[in-house]
């Protein structure tokens, strides 16, 4: 009887261990693409970068937030950046555009990346806009309707700066 408990707690466990590996957990990374321009107090930009997801999964975006610290939001009060976050066709050429040129955005609410995507940074920056590295842009997202959320570093926004640079 012992013997049989032991054999069938085994199958049990072996069941269970199958059946918990079909159950998958994706993990991926957002790498968004730097690009560099010589910014000005008290104008407007809008950058287009590319983003790329790693994950096998296609993503559905949720919102993005610029940060700093961790989770305080970036404000134009105390850092002198204003910002508002659009998605763009994904042909559309990186770098930095004048609103004149930017094309249809899209709202960045249920867009999904499949690999690779194109989002739009427009920011109004202030008078005294300095680099900082503790900026990061937070993503949130959901794969298969289940809510995530990345924090990823991008030079670009660490290095925007109004200064002029000697």
């Amino acid at each position: 009887m012992r013997k049989l408990l032991i054999v069938v707690s085994f199958i049990a466990s072996f069941l269970f261990i199958i059946g918990c590996s079909g159950q998958v957990e994706e993990n991926g990374d957002f790498l968004l693409y730097n690009t560099g321009f010589p910014f000005k107090a008290n104008e407007t930009y809008f950058i287009v970068t590319k983003t790329e997801w790693t994950g096998d999964l296609p993503v559905e975006i949720d919102s993005i937030e610029l940060i700093k610290n961790k989770e305080e939001t970036i404000t134009y009060k105390e850092d002198g950046i204003k910002y508002e976050v659009y998605g763009a066709d994904p042909l559309k050429t990186s770098g930095v555009w004048p609103e004149s040129d930017i094309g249809d955005l899209k709202s960045i609410e249920n867009l999904e990346i499949q690999k690779e995507g194109k989002i739009v940074f427009k920011l109004t920056l202030g008078e005294d806009v300095k680099e900082d590295s503790n900026r990061r842009v937070k993503i949130n997202y959901k794969i298969d309707g289940v809510g995530k959320e990345k924090v990823v570093d991008w030079v670009t926004l660490q290095e925007l700066s109004t200064e002029l640079k000697n």
